[in-house]
């Protein structure tokens, strides 16, 4: 038979003395600034638009690939969803493939744009992108390494 309480050196007790130390560390080394991942916000928002800011940490030898991706659901006949994404300051032209409008297509959509942070970038890139929306519901963001 399991002991269970204070003393008896198992579940909570001597479980938590062991784990939680762990979780700590996990917590504090999985900071995505820490890491060198990218941390976004949202700066501002109405009914239908919204303005992230990601910020890239510099880092690296090599030339950094990310794709932005913006996703909507109920979209139809008569939707129009953008996004106009700047990399510190200025327009920020996506590579081909990447998609930052459309019109009228029905059901769940988003839209992408793929881009390259140089590998000469000696500071943090501020990636910031204004989303607008008509007749569609904005559902997420995410902000992807590739």
């Amino acid at each position: 038979m399991l002991a269970f309480g204070p003393g008896k050196g198992s579940w909570p007790g001597g479980f938590m003395r062991r784990v939680l130390p762990f979780l700590l560390c996990t917590l504090v080394f999985s900071n995505p600034a820490e890491a060198g991942q990218a941390a976004c916000s949202v700066e501002s928002q109405t009914f239908d638009s919204k303005d992230v800011l990601c910020v890239i940490p510099a880092g690296g030898t090599m030339q950094r690939g990310f794709e932005f991706i913006a996703r909507f659901s109920g979209s139809h006949d008569d939707t129009r969803v953008s996004m106009r994404p700047s990399l510190d300051g200025r327009p920020l032209t996506c590579e081909e493939g990447s998609r930052n409008e459309l019109f009228g297509e029905d059901g769940n959509v988003s839209l992408n744009c793929r881009f390259a942070v140089p590998a000469a970038q000696q500071t943090e890139a501020r990636l910031k992108v204004t989303i607008r929306w008509s007749h569609a519901e904005y559902t997420d963001y995410t902000l992807e390494g590739r």
